[in-house]
């Protein structure tokens, strides 16, 4: 639904939108630039939700007893007789 309105906008502000978001009018420009602010949200939105499954997967593994500088150590150990066999 489209809706006319009636603002006060600093002009400044709207000639650079409309320069950033490479607009002709300032209607297309607010547009735009409302547009960016929608999809910016359901980005950060969705962002959320892997993070929040991130946290639920690690929490549900509990605390890993191994020592990373352990995982460090064998993958040197393989890189090396790697490079022994191919020489």
């Amino acid at each position: 639904m489209i809706r006319h309105k009636h603002m006060r906008l600093d002009q400044q502000k709207i000639e650079r939108v409309k320069k950033i978001l490479k607009t002709k009018t300032e209607a297309e420009a607010m547009d735009k630039a409302l547009d960016r602010v929608i999809q910016e949200d359901h980005e950060r939105l969705r962002k959320r939700k892997v993070m929040k499954r991130i946290i639920e997967l690690r929490s549900s593994l509990g605390k890993i007893q191994e020592d990373s500088a352990e995982w460090v150590r064998l993958a040197r150990q393989e890189r090396v007789v790697f490079h022994d066999s191919n020489t």
